[in-house]
């Protein structure tokens, strides 16, 4: 900073670089804001190498609006982050600098932060990506890889992908920055089929500097095609794929199938007491079986794996994944012979081109080191080699192997409505010259294509399913943990996989019919058959019970009769069983009586849609609370596990089993409560699925009522949409709403602590104003209706003719600590609700020191 703009500015660069060292995390969000507003917005002011002028400029009303600058070239998320980094990086400046003791020895702030807390949006749009159906991604697959069991020699369609080359006068290629790597002649082996070589003539210049064509020797690489072959067959971010680990560090190796000690590297870690397992192959032993068996072991984990060593991070797939593991071995043999290591890769020597973003070196040490799988063999600086590929080279190809889709589909004369052409990636013009990566189907959208492919169409349980998901970042995240064997977790992938396949040419036809919207509009929606319809006929009214969410067939029974056994209820609403005595068997319902979602003889129709949307919200948060605390024993159980693996490699007793057995009944007990609110989750969400297909396909002469039954999901193809949001406040606001309305929510409500912390959330933003925190004096029926009143008025300002983007601003506005002009209606509505006046605390503080006076002056 200086040596661009001189001395002047050494009291900027030292603030900046002792708050950079105070900040162990997402370093690369925190200086691109800061440098931004020191580059940027301190040059519009008058004294911009001056701090202290900063806050008299504040003072003055003199500044510019960082939040209008800031939202100049980049989107309203992005400048939302950079704001809130600079609001820190502030307060970090004033508690340095403008700050001094007071008379109780606390630092107390001279100056004022001028600048005010942005809420992030998350717009619908910004967080749904389009799956891409099934069959396209089995075409994908085969393209990548025509025969699953042969070699890498057969992989002739990624050979041909070079990236772009600069030609010498004579049209020779003098630059080569594809995959292929120049190799000594001797380290060709011309009897591997993995290893695909060529002789190629290039321009070099001699020591005499003259230019001369010579013949090179070059191996091509695999790496970048096995990153998108892994993300064509699990669910994975596109980091955790980089970053995974070979296992030749690990105590044991995987060789065709079986496992034996790893005597092939020095560096091993481990011994069979007690091994070391950091490599993808994962060597599991099934609980029901003793059978050695091979999962994935995914050693990265995004937000799971903070303030976590590394030993605790990752997560393991308990998915004996026969074709994967085939191709992720050969891969593996091929960075051995052709690209090999004496030792684990430090992650300290790792820069942010490997990584994608700034990392601390507190975060980098905390990497720890890790011998990785998909290293760049082709890179062009040796140190590299031993280092993760970096992004760029795979987005190029995965455009160019979506481009390659789109050519064989319109050969085979598939096209829209119109006749025109299926769109998989992006048009550019002719004369352009950059590298082409944008797609229709971004490179994330792989793991939302094959969690809607395995979850709606291969209907894989959703604790086997879960394990796919692991580490979540958002809500989803509390839906995701569970402990299948691995013998479970492959049966039941086997049979996904093979519905998917029967169920592909649906999937197509569900695309071709929807594609012209969906390129319109970007966004995902399937709707394959109609949902199944219930006329009821023949059946008596009498015995139906009417419930918030729709009828009950059997009047709400809950008690098994001993003495009519085909009487219908909570107790035989489940899931069929067996046949005894020529009638049918059905278990309970699922997660306990009265869980009418998941119950057959349940029936609702479109009346009742906006309550079953209500009761959605209502599982989703309670999903998130046994999953919050689930998380919490598994923190406590990893560190004892941790303690455990310290002792034994010290050969030091472990004093704490019994507590390690506690934390470990605690964690599964709460894993099976998150386990089963996400089904019910997903079965509120089919139901609201049909609802629609039914309502949609009405023809023009059809007023009857229609009702949907909780049948097989043989009947339907629901798709689903992700939607991520990171707003607790936006969630107790929609579920308080909906309370108001329906009273069995409200029920359900009072036994959660979502009417407190609302209330208590807004407490504090009324005595953040200078209010009394009116919430306290009310019970709990008064806090949700008046506070439903305030959040109301405020919504309905911020946006009249929306309720939930008024309420989506509002949430902002309440979580960011701030209040703009919506308060004073929010204040009035509360006081209309609550009969009574909202008093300021300074009043309150006024008339209490008016009465201490007259009490001493008599």
């Amino acid at each position: 900073m200086t040596a661009e703009r001189g001395e002047q500015w050494e009291t900027w660069r030292a603030l900046l670089a002792g708050w950079i060292a105070t900040q162990p995390i997402n370093l690369d969000h925190k200086l691109g804001g800061t440098v931004w507003f020191i580059s940027t917005y301190l040059g519009k002011l008058s004294e911009p190498e001056n701090p202290a002028a900063l806050f008299r400029e504040a003072e003055k009303n003199n500044l510019p609006d960082i939040e209008a600058l800031l939202l100049e070239g980049r989107s309203s998320n992005k400048a939302a982050l950079y704001q809130n980094q600079i609001v820190t990086f502030i307060d970090w400046v004033i508690t340095k600098q403008f700050s001094e003791l007071d008379d109780r020895g606390r630092l107390a702030p001279l100056v004022d932060n001028p600048f005010n807390r942005a809420k992030r949006k998350y717009l619908v749009n910004e967080t749904v990506h389009n799956p891409l159906p099934y069959t396209y991604i089995q075409e994908l697959r085969q393209i990548l890889c025509p025969n699953p069991r042969g070699n890498f020699s057969d992989w002739v369609w990624a050979q041909q992908q070079l990236a772009q080359q600069r030609p010498d006068p004579d049209g020779f290629p003098s630059i080569n920055t594809g995959e292929w790597l120049e190799v000594d002649p001797s380290q060709i082996d011309p009897e591997d089929p993995d290893c695909v070589w060529r002789i190629r003539v290039v321009v070099r210049r001699s020591k005499g500097k003259r230019q001369e064509k010579i013949e090179i020797h070059e191996i091509w690489s695999p790496v970048r095609a096995m990153v998108l072959l892994v993300k064509l067959y699990l669910p994975l971010r596109t980091y955790q794929v980089r970053f995974l680990d070979s296992g030749e560090a690990d105590t044991w190796r995987y060789e065709q199938g079986a496992w034996v000690l790893n005597n092939k590297h020095g560096f091993r870690f481990g011994n069979e007491k007690n091994p070391f397992n950091r490599g993808v192959f994962c060597r599991l032993r099934s609980p029901d079986s003793a059978e050695i068996m091979t999962g994935l072991y995914i050693n990265t984990n995004k937000t799971a794996d903070q303030n976590k060593d590394e030993r605790e991070r990752g997560y393991t797939i308990p998915w004996q994944h026969e074709n994967l593991l085939y191709w992720l071995e050969k891969l593996r043999n091929w960075q051995e012979k052709y690209n090999p290591i004496s030792a684990p890769t430090s992650c300290t020597k790792l820069e942010r081109k490997h990584i994608g973003h700034a990392k601390s070196e507190v975060q980098l040490r905390e990497m720890g080191s890790i011998c990785f799988l998909f290293r760049d063999a082709s890179a062009s600086k040796e140190a590299d080699r031993l280092k993760p590929i970096q992004m760029t080279p795979i987005f190029v190809m995965w455009f160019r192997l979506l481009s390659e889709l789109e050519d064989q589909v319109a050969a085979r004369g598939q096209t829209l409505s119109d006749g025109s052409r299926l769109r998989f990636v992006r048009t550019y013009p002719d004369d352009y010259s950059m590298s082409q990566t944008a797609a229709e189907f971004p490179l994330h959208s792989l793991r939302v294509s094959l969690l809607t492919c395995y979850a709606m169409e291969g209907q894989v349980p959703m604790p086997v399913l879960s394990k796919l998901l692991a580490g979540h970042s958002r809500l989803l995240m509390t839906l995701y943990y569970t402990k299948p064997t691995p013998a479970m977790m492959s049966q039941a992938m086997k049979q996904a996989t093979l519905k998917v396949e029967a169920l592909q040419e649906q999937s197509l036809r569900t695309f071709l019919r929807d594609a012209d919207l969906r390129q319109i509009t970007c966004k995902t929606a399937y709707r394959d058959e109609a949902a199944l319809e219930a006329a009821l006929i023949n059946r008596n009214p009498v015995g139906w019970e009417y419930r918030h969410i729709g009828l009950c067939l059997v009047g709400g029974n809950t008690v098994k009769s001993s003495e009519i056994r085909s009487v219908g209820g909570c107790w035989n609403g489940g899931d069929y069983q067996f046949a005894r005595g020529g009638l049918d068997q059905y278990a309970p319902v699922p997660h306990g009586p009265e869980n009418c979602v998941r119950c057959r003889w349940f029936v609702t129709d479109a009346r009742y849609l906006d309550a079953l949307r209500a009761h959605f919200n209502n599982i989703s948060y309670r999903a998130s609370l046994a999953a919050n605390l689930a998380v919490e024993h598994e923190q406590a159980r990893d560190a004892l596990l941790e303690a455990r693996f310290t002792s034994l490699e010290n050969g030091q007793a472990f004093m704490h089993q019994a507590a390690l057995q506690e934390t470990e009944r605690r964690y599964e007990k709460q894993i099976v409560e998150a386990d089963e609110y996400a089904k019910d989750l997903v079965a509120c969400f089919q139901l609201i699925g049909r609802l629609i297909a039914i309502e949609e396909g009405r023809s023009e002469d059809d007023s009857g009522a229609k009702l949907v039954a909780v049948g097989s999901m043989q009947d339907i193809h629901q798709p689903i949409s992700i939607i991520e949001t990171d707003s607790e406040m936006l969630q107790l606001a929609q579920i308080c709403e909906d309370a108001e309305l329906y009273p069995d929510l409200l029920d359900e409500l009072r036994k959660t602590p979502v009417i407190e912390k609302r209330s208590r959330a807004l407490n504090r933003l009324l005595m953040n104003k200078g209010y009394s925190p009116v919430f306290m004096e009310m019970d709990e029926r008064m806090q949700l209706i008046a506070g439903n009143a305030m959040m109301r008025a405020m919504a309905a300002q911020a946006s009249s003719y929306d309720q939930m983007e008024g309420f989506r601003h509002v949430a902002g506005l309440v979580e960011a600590g701030q209040h703009l002009h919506l308060l004073p209606s929010g204040i009035g509505a509360l006081e209309k609700a609550y009969q009574g006046p909202v008093i300021k605390l300074s009043e309150i503080i006024g008339t209490s020191s008016k009465r201490i006076q007259e009490l001493f002056h008599g």
